[in-house]
Order: C-alpha cells, then structure tokens, then sequence
C-alpha cells in the first residue's frame, strides 16, 4: 500500500473517534462544575480567612495629668544673677556673695561671673583666674551652675574705678597699638577706651587668652554659657572703635566673630544683638515694644553692618539682648525670631533695661510689662531685675508671681498630652507606644534627651525597663505638637498586671527631666497605667 493512501486511513480512523472523545471530556467537566459548586462556601471562607488583616490589639488612651502650676528646674534654663567678684572685692560694694553672703537664691538656676580679659592676664602670658575661681566655687556648692559675662572691651563702670577693673584690653596690649588704633569714646559720663580690633598682636593675644579660658573650663569646671562680648561698650556689639568706612568696620567684625568661634569650640557663645546708635537710625527705627514688619525693610542692611549674617553662620553663637523692656527694636526682634525658630539656635539670653529699685517706680504693671516683654524674645535665661546683690533680692522677694511666672515659661516645659499603648503584652513580643508631646515654654531644650519606659510590680518596685529611646527634644519648638513612637519589648516576666511608668533624663548627666505632670515620683517616675503581660 502506498505510504500516502496508508496516512489517510489513519486520519479517518482518528476523525471517527473523537466524537466519542468530546463526550467522555464533557461528562468530565461537568462533574467538575457540580464539585466546585458544593464546596464554593467553604473556598470562599478560606479566601477571606487569608485575606482578612490579623486581629488588632487593643489600645488604651490616656492624657496625662497636667500640673499647671508646677515650677520646674531642668538643665539650661532658668533666672540668673550676676556674680561681680571678679571685679569687685569690696565688701559693701557690687559683689553678691560678698554682700549677701547668707543668701542662697534657691529661685535662681544659674550665675554668671563678670570679668574682662585684663582681670585675668595683665601681664603677657601669665593667666590668673583665682578671683573668678572663687566665685565659681563658692556658687558651686550653692547648687549653681555657672555662666561667663566675660568682655575683652571695656566693662565701662567698673574700669572708671580707682583701682580700675575690668578694663577689656589688657594694658601691654595697648602698649603695642599705635594711637590711630586707639580711641577715647564717652556713654552717660563714664569714658573708655576702644581699639581696632583688626590689629595684628591684638588678634594673636586675643586668641591666646580664649584659649587659655577654654583649657581652663574644661570638664572638671564646667560652664553652661560665655557671652561673646567682643567689641563696643560693655561688649555689647555698639558703640565701639568707629572705622573709617562700613567695610572696614565689616572686616573687623566678622574677624572677631571667627576668633571667638574657632578658640571656643563646644560653647555656647551668646552674643548682643543690639542695634548700634553708630548707625543708620533706619536700622532702628519704629517701635521699641514690638515686632512692626513696617520697620523690617532695612534688615538686610542692619544684619550686615553689624555681621549679624556672619554670626548666623557659626553653629555655637546664640544670641542675647541686653535691654530687655523698652530698647528692642522690630529689626532685632526679627533676628531673634529667625535666629530661634529657623535656624534653631539656644539658648536665647535677655538682660533687663533697668534696675528693680528704679523700675518699680513706674508701678507693678511696668514691672510685669517688662517680664512680659523680655519672655517674648525665646529665652532660656532671664537675669533677675537688678542685675546683682540686694537690688535682685528685692525683686525675688517682693514679686514672687514674676519669678514663678518666668520659671513657668521661660526655657523648655515638656508636656505628654497623649499616650497610646496595648493594654496586654505578651512575654518577648515587640509593641508599640505612642506619646503625643508639646514644648510650652518659650525656648527649647538644648539637646536631646532619652525616655526610659519601665514596668513596675507591687509596691512601685521596678521588674523590668526597656532600653532608653532618644526624644528629639532639642527641634522642639514652642506649641508645635510632636508625635514619638517607641517599639519595646519586656522579656521573661511572670504573667499578671504591673503598673506602665516612663521617666525623661539627660543621657549625658544622667540627671531626671522635670515635667509638669501630677504625681512624678522622686526617680521621675510618671504613670502610664495598667498593663497585662500575657505568657
């Protein structure tokens, strides 16, 4: 049989045989369909049993207690009083410790010892800072910690003295200026004396001396603040060696800033952003209780021709206003706001106008106003009215509604408005807690601080604590809500109910936040609430 003729047959066979194929494939199909359909309820369950999200647990909401009244004294904050031993060693004359001796000022967190560059090395190279030594120690065991006022320019009062102190440049210093670097300048009656501070041996002592003030205060004598007083009377960036042009004068500043910031690195310098009657009146014009954005117009110009805009460079100058109460300006009062809320610079520092003795005469909303006025400026530190001696006592003592209202306000006030967790957990099991925080002072903390969460057992005794979690406390501005979330877990307890508390300490000191919450216990210790812990 030909090979084509036998290929046909076979194809016939095949064509013959499906029909019988598609009927066994059909009934097969159709058995399919009816088992599909009997057990579609039970495919559907499985379905949405894979589908459906894992059982939530259940969490508790609690807002802690707020203390409205508390008073609170944390680390870098808090009022301060003047210490001008250094300078004066008369025993009825300017110095706290010497006139008030039996006078701890328990409302006051900080004192700042005033000395100039020549009270510590009148002659080249030999450093002697025994006189601000023993101001420091004295207030040291008062609890205090310690600020430097320290000035390389005149201290204006005191130099006028027979014999004359803080002088600011030391005398062999001057001795190497020639005269053109010199000048005699005159503010209320009292002379002093300026240099150009862009001479060659100035700047090359200048630099010796601060690094001889860092090695000095180092970690065995630590200070929390140096003012930066670094030209014009008082040190307060005004009213110094006139230049002979605003480049000039430019250059000198912006050298001094340099100096500073590179001799002092890890301090906060707190420098005077004064306007300076030197210059343009536009620079201060308009209001000087208030921020009028109608006198704003020249602030680049009041910026540069103080190098404020250099100033806002260096990550370790902050700012302070020595006039707080009647002499703040809306350019300065600008530069406060962008230095504090943009740039994020603390601790902000404010000096009053006035003593209290003369400023109570204009009546008690004066007084208050003044307060008032000088919270507005994000500080962190408040000198007491009067500066120094009996005249801050009096303040302290005749207006403790002021003193407690600055402590309630001025630096940081930590508040937990919300506080979300699971009210079981489960033995070596992660979860989670959410805190909800808000910054009511009017300054910030100047780092960040830790959160330690623990669980305690009968008796407030602790049974176990997670690791400390970081709070991003120094970014806290003030008002701005602030959401934390810390995932913890607490292994190999015994199954039952413990008490869920959390603590606020510097990781650095190790020393307990204060918050102003009701019932703190004495470790810093707030409640959270029941928590059962599952096997």
């Amino acid at each position: 049989m030909a090979r084509s003729e036998r290929q046909g047959q076979d194809r016939a066979a095949e064509l013959r045989r499906l029909p019988q194929r598609s009927a066994h494939n059909l009934a097969a199909m159709q058995r399919i369909r009816i088992l599909a359909l009997q057990f579609m309820p039970l495919l559907l369950l499985l379905a949405g049993a894979a589908m459906a999200p894992a059982q939530t647990e259940h969490l508790a909401t609690i807002t802690p207690v707020e203390n409205t009244n508390a008073i609170l004294h944390n680390p870098d904050m808090g009022w301060v009083i003047y210490e001008n031993f250094p300078l004066d060693s008369d025993p009825h004359g300017s110095s706290t410790m010497l006139t008030l001796p039996g006078e701890s000022f328990p409302e006051v967190d900080a004192v700042a010892l005033m000395f100039s560059w020549q009270d510590v090395e009148s002659q080249e190279g030999t450093y002697d800072f025994s006189r601000v030594d023993g101001a420091y120690d004295y207030w040291r065991k008062q609890g205090k910690s310690i600020q430097l006022r320290l000035s390389a320019e005149s201290l204006m009062y005191w130099a006028a003295r027979n014999p004359p102190a803080g002088l600011g440049t030391p005398d062999y210093v001057r001795a190497h200026l020639p005269p053109a670097e010199q000048q005699m300048r005159s503010m209320d009656g009292t002379p002093y004396v300026v240099v150009d501070v862009r001479n060659a041996f100035y700047l090359q002592r200048l630099a010796a001396f601060l690094r001889a003030v860092r090695e000095h205060f180092d970690a065995r004598r630590p200070v929390t603040l140096i003012d930066l007083r670094g030209f014009g009377a008082w040190g307060e960036w005004h009213s110094g060696f006139k230049y002979p042009d605003p480049e000039a004068r430019r250059q000198a500043l912006t050298g001094i800033l340099d100096l500073w910031s590179e001799a002092l690195p890890g301090h906060a310098l707190a420098l005077s952003y004064s306007y300076d009657p030197d210059g343009p009146t536009e620079l201060y014009a308009g209001p000087n209780n208030k921020l009028d954005p109608a006198f704003t117009n020249h602030y680049p110009q009041y910026l540069r021709y103080s190098a404020f805009d250099h100033a806002l460079t260096k990550t370790n100058i902050t700012f302070r206003r020595d006039g707080c109460g009647g002499a703040v300006h809306s350019n300065e009062r600008l530069l406060n706001e962008q230095a504090f809320s943009t740039l994020r610079r603390a601790p902000m520092v404010g000096e009053f106008l006035g003593g209290y003795g003369a400023m109570k005469k204009g009546g008690s909303n004066w007084v208050s106003w003044v307060v008032r006025d000088a919270l507005s400026l994000h500080p962190n530190y408040l000198n007491l009215i009067g500066w120094q001696g009996a005249d801050a006592r009096d303040f302290a003592r005749e207006r403790p509604d002021l003193i407690a209202h600055g402590l309630r306000r001025m630096g940081y006030r930590l508040v937990p408005t919300r506080v979300r967790y699971p009210e079981a957990i489960t033995n070596s099991v992660a979860f989670e807690v959410q805190f909800d925080w808000v910054n009511r002072g009017v300054g910030r903390a100047l780092r960040d601080y830790q959160i330690r969460l623990s669980l305690l057992g009968p008796h407030g005794v602790p049974v176990a604590q997670a690791a400390p979690a970081t709070l991003h406390t120094s970014q806290w501005l003030p008002g701005a809500p602030c959401t934390a979330r810390h995932k913890l877990e607490f292994p190999s307890l015994m199954p039952g109910t413990y008490q869920f508390v959390f603590a606020v300490h510097d990781p650095d000191t190790g020393r307990v936040i204060a918050l102003p919450l009701v019932g703190q216990g004495p470790e810093g210790n707030c409640a959270i609430g029941p928590v059962r812990v599952l096997p």
